[in-house]
């Protein structure tokens, strides 16, 4: 059997219930936003919220159960999305599962420094049947997203853009915390969490420094952090090409594949200096 065939098998029998816990928020979702008119129901809510603050008059019960049902509402769809959302990134980053570095922990890894084909040639074809299996998920976590509808403005306007932007956002998690564990480094999923949720905190630096027209030292930091963080406002950027009349960013574009390229060479040359000491003494 194949080393591709052998990682696809193993991780269908070992991944298959994170990823089923995360389609079933996105099956919520779907549900959800085809018994309610989400959208409407929260515009419908800050309409109700926006004469109250205007009017001198009690809120008629219109108004008020306007605004119960749309914080109810609105409430359910921001739980069940942020989990989905969450969801979609944490089976990227738990796909490799740490493999290279626990497995040189444990001592296994030399019963691959054993067959004639180099550790790094091997570990990165046990990470193209990942990354495969990764994006089979993210397709099915794209199909879901695809079949909610989805208030406008938080989301591509697109289909397309919708689908490809989950795929893109999975495939850099598994990318980030294939590299990690490449590196020979344990507990790779928690690490490339905290460095998604710094590069969150990040970008909103970024956006307030721009919106504020930082000069300087400042303007110099706040540039080159785009090439050192999770590129999820590239992706985004990525996306919004798939609308019509819409210019596409290849600036975006750019810096996504520039991002794909940089954790796959920090992998390659992680798995370089453990194929010369393959076992941590």
């Amino acid at each position: 059997m194949s080393i591709l065939k052998a990682t696809l098998r193993h991780l269908l029998r070992r991944k298959w219930m994170l990823t089923l816990v995360v389609v079933l928020f996105g099956t919520a979702l779907v549900v959800l936003t085809h018994v309610y008119d989400v959208a409407g129901i929260i515009e419908a809510r800050d309409a109700a919220l926006e004469a109250m603050r205007e009017g001198r008059e009690p809120p008629s019960d219109e108004q008020i159960e306007a605004m119960a049902q749309g914080a109810g509402i609105g409430v359910l769809f921001q739980v069940l999305n942020f989990f989905f959302s969450l969801g979609i990134v944490l089976v990227g980053m738990l796909m490799p599962s740490g493999v290279v570095a626990n497995e040189r922990r444990s001592g296994a890894i030399m019963l691959w420094a054993q067959h004639p084909m180099p550790l790094s040639r091997f570990y990165l074809q046990q990470y193209s049947g990942i990354q495969l299996t990764n994006l089979v998920a993210q397709g099915l976590f794209g199909l879901a997203a695809v079949l909610a509808v989805l208030p406008v403005g938080a989301f591509p306007a697109t289909e397309t853009g919708v689908f490809t932007r989950i795929c893109l956002l999975g495939a850099m998690a598994c990318a980030v915390s294939f590299a990690i564990t490449a590196l020979g480094i344990r507990r790779a999923a928690f690490l490339a969490l905290a460095y998604y949720a710094a590069s969150s905190l990040a970008a909103g630096i970024i956006s307030v420094g721009t919106q504020f027209g930082v000069t300087g030292t400042t303007k110099v930091i706040l540039d080159a952090l785009p090439f050192l963080i999770f590129p999820e406002a590239a992706i985004g950027d990525l996306v919004v090409g798939f609308e019509s009349g819409v210019a596409w960013d290849w600036d975006a574009t750019g810096m996504v594949l520039y991002h794909f390229a940089l954790w796959t060479a920090i992998a390659w040359l992680g798995l370089r200096r453990i194929e010369r000491k393959p076992l941590k003494l």
